[in-house]
């Protein structure tokens, strides 16, 4: 995986709000560790077995070499009893499977996958308030989703086309909302919000804003889930490979009513096909998002 420093900061953050263990290096190198003591633990008690049967043999009178032993009690089956470098060999396979299982879930649910991260912002927007109660559309604010790759982080002064005149004294007391004024303050010293960045892709993982919003004319809540009902924005899906194709398995591409597919409608209607889903569209090549 190839991540930037804020992708690292951004999953360390992630993994220390949800208590995760985010270190894989780690985890492999401690579950080798616990595999070996425990097959070396094995392996002694074999070797103290065969030391003190051979001094059986020679002392067959000795009180003490007479006690049974950890692999001749009782306790255990007789199988274990007999065959204890087989049984020791079975326990181990068995650890290492386990152990492998879980270090595969692990690897494919937790590591880089940031789902319901939600960082404190240096201003607290509310999405629930400004697209939900007042209705703003999404791109009012992130302008550029809809021709660029990147849909924009609003400049302070799209905040203040608002907030000039909308401070919010009704609700503390005659005074300027506290989140309002950081607004403005940061507007008058022409001081950049430092807004810290949710949903983050890896740098080998392409992704073009135009393409879904502008072309396919997708929702905002496709990928972002309910932002309008969020006080907090958090990441809503897990962004992970499976979870874009499975979209592109699923949905259809509007042909119809879009011009950027007039040659694709063209096609379809000369084949009697009336929809085609993203995936037959060549929206499983490996090079559309990696690069």
């Amino acid at each position: 995986m190839s991540y930037t420093l804020s992708n690292i900061i951004l999953l360390a953050d992630a993994g220390a709000s949800n208590g995760a263990f985010y270190s894989t290096q780690t985890l492999a190198i401690v579950t080798v560790i616990a595999l070996i003591l425990i097959l070396i633990s094995v392996l002694l008690f074999r070797v103290k077995y065969m030391l003190r049967k051979m001094a059986a043999e020679k002392r067959p009178d000795d009180p003490e070499l007479s006690e049974p032993t950890f692999y001749e009690s009782k306790l255990l089956p007789i199988w274990i009893n007999r065959n204890p470098t087989v049984t020791a060999v079975i326990i181990s396979t068995l650890l290492l499977v386990i152990g492998g299982a879980s270090y595969f879930i692990y690897a494919n649910e937790e590591i880089g996958v940031q789902q319901d991260y939600s960082p404190k912002q240096p201003i607290a927007y509310s999405h629930a308030l400004h697209a939900g109660k007042y209705k703003i559309d999404c791109q009012y604010c992130h302008s550029t989703a809809s021709f660029s790759k990147q849909a924009s982080v609003p400049s302070i002064s799209t905040c203040m086309n608002c907030h000039s005149y909308i401070d919010a004294k009704d609700k503390y007391d005659g005074e300027v909302s506290p989140e309002i004024q950081k607004v403005r303050d940061a507007y008058k010293s022409k001081t950049p919000v430092r807004w810290v960045r949710i949903h983050n892709l890896p740098d080998y993982a392409y992704f073009n804003h135009s393409q879904h919003v502008g072309v396919a004319g997708l929702e905002c809540q496709t990928c972002h889930g309910p932002i309008e009902t969020m006080e907090v924005v958090r990441q809503d899906a897990t962004l992970q490979m499976g979870w874009c194709i499975n979209c592109h398995r699923e949905a259809n591409v509007d042909v119809a009513n879009n011009d950027y597919y007039e040659e694709l409608h063209k096609e379809m209607q000369g084949m009697g096909r009336k929809s085609i889903t993203v995936a037959k569209n060549g929206g499983l090549e490996c090079g559309k998002c990696h690069y």
